[in-house]
Protein backbone atom coordinates (compact mmCIF):
# COMPACT_ATOMS: atom_id res chain seq x y z
CA UNK A 1 0.00 0.00 0.00
CA UNK A 2 0.91 3.44 -0.74
CA UNK A 3 2.40 5.13 2.02
CA UNK A 4 -0.01 8.06 2.48
CA UNK A 5 -2.80 5.91 1.81
CA UNK A 6 -4.75 4.37 4.83
CA UNK A 7 -4.96 0.68 5.74
CA UNK A 8 -8.79 0.76 5.76
CA UNK A 9 -11.48 2.09 3.91
CA UNK A 10 -15.78 2.18 4.06
CA UNK A 11 -16.79 -0.27 1.51
CA UNK A 12 -20.82 -1.48 1.31
CA UNK A 13 -20.50 -5.06 1.84
CA UNK A 14 -23.35 -7.94 0.44
CA UNK A 15 -23.40 -10.36 3.06
CA UNK A 16 -25.25 -12.88 1.16
CA UNK A 17 -28.23 -13.08 -0.86
CA UNK A 18 -31.52 -11.50 -0.15
CA UNK A 19 -33.36 -7.95 0.49
CA UNK A 20 -31.18 -4.49 0.19
CA UNK A 21 -30.35 -4.57 3.99
CA UNK A 22 -28.33 -7.61 3.28
CA UNK A 23 -25.56 -4.68 2.11
CA UNK A 24 -23.88 -3.54 5.32
CA UNK A 25 -21.36 -0.56 5.45
CA UNK A 26 -18.22 -1.54 7.14
CA UNK A 27 -14.49 -1.09 7.24
CA UNK A 28 -12.93 -3.28 5.19
CA UNK A 29 -9.01 -3.21 4.14
CA UNK A 30 -7.99 -1.09 0.73
CA UNK A 31 -7.77 -3.40 -1.94
CA UNK A 32 -4.12 -4.49 -3.03
CA UNK A 33 -3.53 -2.97 -6.64
CA UNK A 34 -1.05 -5.34 -8.15
CA UNK A 35 2.58 -4.38 -9.02
CA UNK A 36 1.83 -4.02 -12.82
CA UNK A 37 -0.94 -3.13 -15.35
CA UNK A 38 -3.27 -2.23 -12.57
CA UNK A 39 -4.56 1.15 -10.99
CA UNK A 40 -5.93 2.11 -7.60
CA UNK A 41 -8.60 4.95 -7.67
CA UNK A 42 -10.12 6.73 -5.01
CA UNK A 43 -13.79 6.48 -5.77
CA UNK A 44 -16.06 9.77 -5.87
CA UNK A 45 -18.66 8.25 -7.30
CA UNK A 46 -20.37 4.58 -8.56
CA UNK A 47 -23.15 3.89 -10.57
CA UNK A 48 -26.27 2.02 -9.11
CA UNK A 49 -27.26 -0.53 -11.90
CA UNK A 50 -30.83 -3.44 -12.11
CA UNK A 51 -28.11 -5.35 -13.12
CA UNK A 52 -26.70 -5.21 -9.17
CA UNK A 53 -30.17 -5.28 -7.52
CA UNK A 54 -30.38 -8.71 -9.30
CA UNK A 55 -26.77 -9.78 -8.31
CA UNK A 56 -27.68 -9.25 -4.87
CA UNK A 57 -31.01 -11.34 -4.93
CA UNK A 58 -28.60 -14.34 -6.56
CA UNK A 59 -30.71 -14.03 -9.24
CA UNK A 60 -27.78 -14.31 -11.28
CA UNK A 61 -25.53 -16.55 -9.00
CA UNK A 62 -25.47 -18.97 -11.92
CA UNK A 63 -23.89 -16.77 -14.49
CA UNK A 64 -22.06 -14.61 -11.87
CA UNK A 65 -20.80 -16.77 -8.42
CA UNK A 66 -19.81 -13.66 -6.20
CA UNK A 67 -17.12 -14.46 -3.49
CA UNK A 68 -19.18 -13.85 -0.61
CA UNK A 69 -18.63 -11.70 1.46
CA UNK A 70 -18.77 -9.24 -1.70
CA UNK A 71 -18.36 -5.49 -2.52
CA UNK A 72 -20.86 -4.47 -5.39
CA UNK A 73 -20.32 -1.72 -7.61
CA UNK A 74 -19.16 -1.90 -11.61
CA UNK A 75 -19.75 1.82 -12.59
CA UNK A 76 -16.59 3.97 -11.16
CA UNK A 77 -15.64 7.52 -11.39
CA UNK A 78 -12.48 8.52 -9.29
CA UNK A 79 -9.43 9.80 -8.96
CA UNK A 80 -6.10 7.34 -9.98
CA UNK A 81 -3.59 7.68 -6.80
CA UNK A 82 -1.39 5.17 -7.69
CA UNK A 83 -0.26 2.87 -10.53
CA UNK A 84 1.48 -0.13 -11.51
CA UNK A 85 5.10 0.17 -12.68
CA UNK A 86 4.37 -0.31 -16.49
CA UNK A 87 1.23 2.12 -16.54
CA UNK A 88 2.34 4.98 -18.63
CA UNK A 89 1.78 8.42 -18.03
CA UNK A 90 0.22 8.49 -21.63
CA UNK A 91 -2.38 5.80 -20.77
CA UNK A 92 -3.03 6.93 -17.19
CA UNK A 93 -1.76 9.45 -14.52
CA UNK A 94 -1.65 9.45 -10.69
CA UNK A 95 -4.42 12.62 -10.12
CA UNK A 96 -6.52 11.92 -13.47
CA UNK A 97 -10.37 11.98 -12.96
CA UNK A 98 -11.03 8.66 -14.64
CA UNK A 99 -14.21 6.32 -15.47
CA UNK A 100 -14.91 2.90 -16.49
CA UNK A 101 -16.65 -0.45 -16.03
CA UNK A 102 -15.00 -3.19 -13.77
CA UNK A 103 -15.31 -6.46 -13.52
CA UNK A 104 -18.58 -8.03 -11.41
CA UNK A 105 -16.16 -10.75 -9.58
CA UNK A 106 -13.81 -8.24 -8.82
CA UNK A 107 -14.07 -6.29 -4.72
CA UNK A 108 -16.13 -3.02 -6.40
CA UNK A 109 -17.18 0.70 -6.49
CA UNK A 110 -19.54 0.73 -3.86
CA UNK A 111 -16.20 1.66 -1.71
CA UNK A 112 -13.50 4.41 -0.70
CA UNK A 113 -11.02 2.55 -3.15
CA UNK A 114 -10.87 0.19 -6.29
CA UNK A 115 -8.61 -1.30 -8.35
CA UNK A 116 -8.78 -2.03 -11.93
CA UNK A 117 -6.53 -2.95 -14.63
CA UNK A 118 -5.67 0.36 -16.68
CA UNK A 119 -7.05 -0.73 -19.75
CA UNK A 120 -10.39 -1.07 -18.50
CA UNK A 121 -10.37 2.62 -17.62
CA UNK A 122 -10.76 6.10 -19.35
CA UNK A 123 -9.96 10.08 -18.49
CA UNK A 124 -13.48 11.40 -18.12
CA UNK A 125 -14.53 13.91 -20.17
CA UNK A 126 -13.89 17.59 -19.00
CA UNK A 127 -17.65 18.31 -19.24
CA UNK A 128 -18.39 15.81 -16.90
CA UNK A 129 -19.06 15.26 -12.77
CA UNK A 130 -17.70 12.39 -10.94
CA UNK A 131 -21.78 11.96 -10.61
CA UNK A 132 -22.51 12.00 -14.56
CA UNK A 133 -18.88 10.11 -14.89
CA UNK A 134 -20.45 7.06 -12.69
CA UNK A 135 -23.53 6.75 -14.40
CA UNK A 136 -22.20 6.64 -18.36
CA UNK A 137 -19.85 3.08 -18.28
CA UNK A 138 -22.63 0.34 -18.17
CA UNK A 139 -25.81 1.71 -19.38
CA UNK A 140 -24.69 3.70 -22.35
CA UNK A 141 -21.91 1.48 -23.24
CA UNK A 142 -24.64 -1.33 -23.22
CA UNK A 143 -27.21 0.96 -25.44
CA UNK A 144 -24.13 1.70 -27.72
CA UNK A 145 -23.44 -2.07 -27.99
CA UNK A 146 -26.43 -3.46 -28.83
CA UNK A 147 -27.37 -0.48 -31.61
CA UNK A 148 -24.20 0.06 -33.01
CA UNK A 149 -21.43 -2.64 -32.79
CA UNK A 150 -24.04 -5.70 -33.43
CA UNK A 151 -27.04 -4.12 -35.33
CA UNK A 152 -24.86 -1.79 -37.46
CA UNK A 153 -27.55 1.17 -36.63
CA UNK A 154 -27.69 3.55 -40.01
CA UNK A 155 -28.84 7.24 -40.61
CA UNK A 156 -32.85 7.10 -41.51
CA UNK A 157 -33.31 3.29 -40.35
CA UNK A 158 -36.20 3.20 -37.29
CA UNK A 159 -35.82 1.95 -33.80
CA UNK A 160 -38.19 1.21 -30.91
CA UNK A 161 -36.89 1.51 -27.29
CA UNK A 162 -38.52 -0.87 -24.89
CA UNK A 163 -38.78 1.16 -21.84
CA UNK A 164 -37.18 4.46 -22.95
CA UNK A 165 -37.12 5.98 -19.36
CA UNK A 166 -34.89 3.20 -17.69
CA UNK A 167 -31.04 3.92 -17.77
CA UNK A 168 -30.06 2.25 -20.99
CA UNK A 169 -33.22 3.18 -23.05
CA UNK A 170 -32.12 6.77 -22.12
CA UNK A 171 -29.05 6.95 -23.42
CA UNK A 172 -30.04 4.47 -26.26
CA UNK A 173 -33.00 7.14 -27.78
CA UNK A 174 -29.94 9.69 -27.46
CA UNK A 175 -27.85 7.37 -29.54
CA UNK A 176 -29.80 6.71 -32.56
CA UNK A 177 -30.91 9.92 -32.54
CA UNK A 178 -27.30 10.84 -33.20
CA UNK A 179 -26.64 8.24 -35.16
CA UNK A 180 -29.81 9.58 -37.31
CA UNK A 181 -32.70 7.03 -36.59
CA UNK A 182 -36.01 7.39 -36.50
CA UNK A 183 -36.77 6.45 -32.79
CA UNK A 184 -40.32 5.35 -30.69
CA UNK A 185 -40.37 4.46 -27.38
CA UNK A 186 -42.49 3.10 -24.86
CA UNK A 187 -42.62 5.09 -20.91
CA UNK A 188 -45.45 5.81 -19.01
CA UNK A 189 -47.61 9.03 -19.85
CA UNK A 190 -45.68 10.94 -17.01
CA UNK A 191 -42.30 10.23 -18.53
CA UNK A 192 -43.21 11.19 -22.09
CA UNK A 193 -41.75 14.97 -22.01
CA UNK A 194 -38.50 13.05 -20.43
CA UNK A 195 -38.12 10.66 -23.31
CA UNK A 196 -39.24 13.54 -25.77
CA UNK A 197 -36.81 16.07 -24.38
CA UNK A 198 -34.22 12.71 -25.10
CA UNK A 199 -34.93 13.23 -28.92
CA UNK A 200 -37.59 10.86 -29.18
CA UNK A 201 -39.53 11.26 -32.32
CA UNK A 202 -43.08 8.80 -30.57
CA UNK A 203 -43.73 8.13 -27.29
CA UNK A 204 -46.28 5.19 -26.33
CA UNK A 205 -48.28 5.50 -23.34
CA UNK A 206 -47.95 1.68 -22.70
CA UNK A 207 -50.44 1.50 -19.86
CA UNK A 208 -53.13 2.48 -22.25
CA UNK A 209 -51.79 1.95 -25.75
CA UNK A 210 -50.14 -1.36 -27.42
CA UNK A 211 -46.85 -0.64 -29.79
CA UNK A 212 -48.29 -3.15 -32.01
CA UNK A 213 -51.27 -1.50 -32.91
CA UNK A 214 -49.95 1.76 -34.17
CA UNK A 215 -48.57 -0.16 -38.03
CA UNK A 216 -45.32 0.97 -37.68
CA UNK A 217 -42.55 -1.32 -38.44
CA UNK A 218 -39.19 -1.24 -36.92
CA UNK A 219 -35.54 -2.26 -38.23
CA UNK A 220 -34.25 -2.72 -34.72
CA UNK A 221 -35.94 -2.85 -31.48
CA UNK A 222 -34.00 -2.76 -27.99
CA UNK A 223 -35.64 -5.25 -25.70
CA UNK A 224 -34.83 -4.96 -21.91
CA UNK A 225 -38.33 -6.04 -19.98
CA UNK A 226 -38.78 -9.20 -21.17
CA UNK A 227 -41.94 -11.61 -20.72
CA UNK A 228 -45.24 -10.51 -23.15
CA UNK A 229 -43.31 -7.12 -24.18
CA UNK A 230 -40.39 -9.68 -25.43
CA UNK A 231 -42.24 -11.68 -27.05
CA UNK A 232 -44.46 -9.04 -29.06
CA UNK A 233 -41.38 -7.02 -29.83
CA UNK A 234 -40.85 -9.71 -32.81
CA UNK A 235 -44.14 -8.62 -34.35
CA UNK A 236 -43.16 -4.78 -34.99
CA UNK A 237 -39.75 -5.83 -36.50
CA UNK A 238 -39.19 -5.36 -40.38
CA UNK A 239 -38.35 -8.59 -42.32
CA UNK A 240 -34.57 -8.72 -41.93
CA UNK A 241 -34.59 -6.51 -38.73
CA UNK A 242 -32.79 -7.07 -35.42
CA UNK A 243 -34.33 -7.80 -32.22
CA UNK A 244 -31.62 -6.79 -29.34
CA UNK A 245 -32.33 -8.62 -26.46
CA UNK A 246 -30.39 -6.72 -22.80
CA UNK A 247 -28.15 -9.45 -20.58
CA UNK A 248 -29.79 -12.96 -21.89
CA UNK A 249 -33.46 -12.64 -22.55
CA UNK A 250 -35.84 -14.42 -19.92
CA UNK A 251 -37.06 -17.96 -20.26
CA UNK A 252 -40.08 -17.58 -22.52
CA UNK A 253 -38.06 -15.40 -24.98
CA UNK A 254 -35.35 -18.14 -25.02
CA UNK A 255 -37.73 -21.24 -25.70
CA UNK A 256 -39.42 -19.12 -28.27
CA UNK A 257 -36.42 -17.49 -29.67
CA UNK A 258 -35.63 -19.41 -32.99
CA UNK A 259 -39.14 -19.93 -33.95
CA UNK A 260 -40.05 -16.54 -33.55
CA UNK A 261 -36.58 -15.71 -35.70
CA UNK A 262 -37.84 -18.11 -38.71
CA UNK A 263 -41.61 -16.86 -38.41
CA UNK A 264 -40.91 -13.28 -38.48
CA UNK A 265 -37.54 -13.58 -40.54
CA UNK A 266 -35.68 -11.63 -38.04
CA UNK A 267 -32.23 -11.46 -35.64
CA UNK A 268 -32.32 -11.69 -32.31
CA UNK A 269 -28.74 -10.89 -30.76
CA UNK A 270 -27.91 -10.26 -26.70
CA UNK A 271 -26.60 -7.45 -25.64
CA UNK A 272 -24.66 -8.98 -23.01
CA UNK A 273 -22.40 -6.21 -20.81
CA UNK A 274 -19.10 -6.08 -20.57
CA UNK A 275 -16.14 -4.20 -20.26
CA UNK A 276 -15.41 -2.69 -23.55
CA UNK A 277 -13.59 0.47 -23.05
CA UNK A 278 -13.05 1.24 -26.53
CA UNK A 279 -16.90 2.05 -26.41
CA UNK A 280 -16.34 4.40 -24.04
CA UNK A 281 -13.67 6.07 -26.86
CA UNK A 282 -16.62 6.34 -29.14
CA UNK A 283 -19.00 7.99 -27.30
CA UNK A 284 -16.34 10.62 -26.18
CA UNK A 285 -16.72 12.96 -28.88
CA UNK A 286 -20.83 12.62 -28.56
CA UNK A 287 -20.87 13.28 -25.21
CA UNK A 288 -18.35 16.06 -24.78
CA UNK A 289 -20.02 18.17 -27.57
CA UNK A 290 -23.43 17.70 -25.69
CA UNK A 291 -25.11 15.61 -28.08
CA UNK A 292 -25.52 12.67 -25.73
CA UNK A 293 -26.53 14.18 -22.43
CA UNK A 294 -25.74 12.18 -19.12
CA UNK A 295 -29.75 10.95 -17.94
CA UNK A 296 -28.54 11.90 -14.27
CA UNK A 297 -31.89 11.63 -11.97
CA UNK A 298 -30.98 10.67 -8.62
CA UNK A 299 -27.59 10.79 -6.43
CA UNK A 300 -27.66 9.10 -2.97
CA UNK A 301 -25.18 9.54 0.07
CA UNK A 302 -23.05 7.00 0.67
CA UNK A 303 -24.62 5.74 3.66
CA UNK A 304 -28.33 5.26 1.87
CA UNK A 305 -26.86 2.38 -0.05
CA UNK A 306 -29.48 -0.11 0.83
CA UNK A 307 -32.58 2.53 0.17
CA UNK A 308 -30.90 3.01 -2.82
CA UNK A 309 -30.95 -0.70 -3.66
CA UNK A 310 -34.80 -0.85 -2.63
CA UNK A 311 -35.60 1.80 -5.26
CA UNK A 312 -33.96 -0.76 -8.09
CA UNK A 313 -36.12 -3.32 -6.64
CA UNK A 314 -39.32 -0.79 -7.03
CA UNK A 315 -38.58 -0.34 -10.78
CA UNK A 316 -40.06 2.33 -13.04
CA UNK A 317 -37.05 4.73 -12.47
CA UNK A 318 -36.04 7.28 -14.67
CA UNK A 319 -32.70 7.57 -15.88
CA UNK A 320 -29.93 7.14 -14.33
CA UNK A 321 -28.92 6.65 -10.39
CA UNK A 322 -25.46 6.67 -8.60
CA UNK A 323 -24.27 6.83 -4.99
CA UNK A 324 -22.16 9.51 -4.52
CA UNK A 325 -19.03 7.79 -2.18
CA UNK A 326 -17.49 11.38 -1.42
Amino acid sequence: MTPDLPQTMRAAVLGGYGPPDVIRLADVPVPVMAPHNEVLVEVHAAGLNPFEAKLRRGWLAGLFPLPLPHVLGCDVAGVVVAKGFDVADEELAVGDRVYGLIDVLRSGSYADYVTAPSYLLRRMPANLSFEQGAAVPMAACTAWYGLVTLAGLKPGQRVLVQAGSGGVGSFAIQIAKALGAYVATTASAANHDYVKGLGADLAIDYHNSDFRDLGQTFDVVLEVIGGEVGQHSYEVLKPGGTLLVVLRGDVVEIANREANMAKYGVTTKIVAFSAQPQILDQLRPHIESGAIKVPLENVTPFADVAAAHARLDAGHARGKAVLKVR
